[in-house]
């Protein structure tokens, strides 16, 4: 029997990063890569990887992040709930701040500045040191910093020069205050479909291609904080520890408002977080 081909659509051709859970979930589309902060809105749990300063190193990511993990499982399971799978995880590496003219040094330099924020937890954080926090999407980045619709970006090294950043923007301070995941989802009748053979294939497939990506992340993202250094016109604004604990001290309020957010999941999570520093 002749096997129906698959599709890819990448760079958010059919839909939108906000609009692929839903997209996936009524089975529009069969699987989807989506930012887990997308889900935060109906499931405010999955924002953790957002909330500042909430991971210190990739070591406790690696270990909150991996497929053992409880706060993985229970993210997963989370997630199920809205009729999507979870098939694997895919690590981007930590958020800088972007800028214009000036590096955002401290705390103080974001107030009253319009910031690209992914979901709630990172407007949290913007909210905590008095800027103003804009959702605009990853596709979207370049003409929004281009038109100067936002002040001060948000994102990894990687997208920076994947995405040409460095041409709209000058100045990336390395602060690591949250962590991008994304998450490859599935249909749960697209995956019930399947055969027990075809399912095992997947998820040994799956495992590889994370634990492959998880690796490498660190490496890719220290390699693009070098290639912006050494190769544009974009500067790298290095912190101090000092500097760092002041940024950490005044997004303190951004953990309490996932907390609130997020109630008993949430708290349980971060405590489980802080348990593996």
């Amino acid at each position: 029997m002749a096997r129906s081909r698959s599709s890819l659509y990448d760079s958010a051709q059919l839909y939108k990063g906000s609009e692929v859970p839903q997209a996936v979930a009524s089975g529009a589309i069969d699987m989807g890569l989506v930012l887990i902060d997308e889900y935060a809105a109906t499931v405010p749990a999955t924002g953790l990887f957002s909330v500042a300063f909430m991971f210190p190193d990739y070591e406790t990511l690696a270990k909150a992040a991996g497929p053992d993990s409880p706060v993985r499982q229970k993210l997963d399971e989370l997630i199920r709930q809205t009729g999507t799978r979870v098939m694997w995880w895919q690590d981007y590496g930590p958020v800088q701040l972007l800028s214009k003219e000036v590096p955002m040094k401290a705390p103080d330099d974001m107030k009253g500045k319009k910031v690209r924020v992914l979901g709630k937890p990172s407007g949290d954080f913007i909210n905590a040191v008095g800027g103003v926090p804009v959702k605009i999407g990853g596709s979207e980045q370049f003409l929004a910093y281009q038109r100067g619709t936002v002040d001060v970006g948000m994102t990894g090294t990687t997208a920076i020069q994947s995405r040409k950043l460095f041409e709209v923007m000058d100045w990336v301070t390395i602060t690591n205050h949250a962590q991008t995941e994304f998450l490859v989802v599935m249909n749960d009748e697209t995956f019930d479909a399947m055969s027990d053979q075809e399912k095992g294939w997947m998820q040994e497939a799956a495992l590889k291609a994370e634990e492959k990506m998880r690796a490498e992340t660190k490496d890719e993202n220290l390699a693009s904080e070098k290639f912006i250094a050494d190769e544009t016109e974009m500067k790298v604004q290095n912190l101090t520890p000092e500097q760092i604990a002041a940024w950490q001290e005044a997004a303190a309020p951004a953990v309490d408002a996932y907390i609130e957010s997020a109630g008993e999941a949430g708290k349980e999570l971060v405590d489980q977080v802080k348990a593996m520093r």
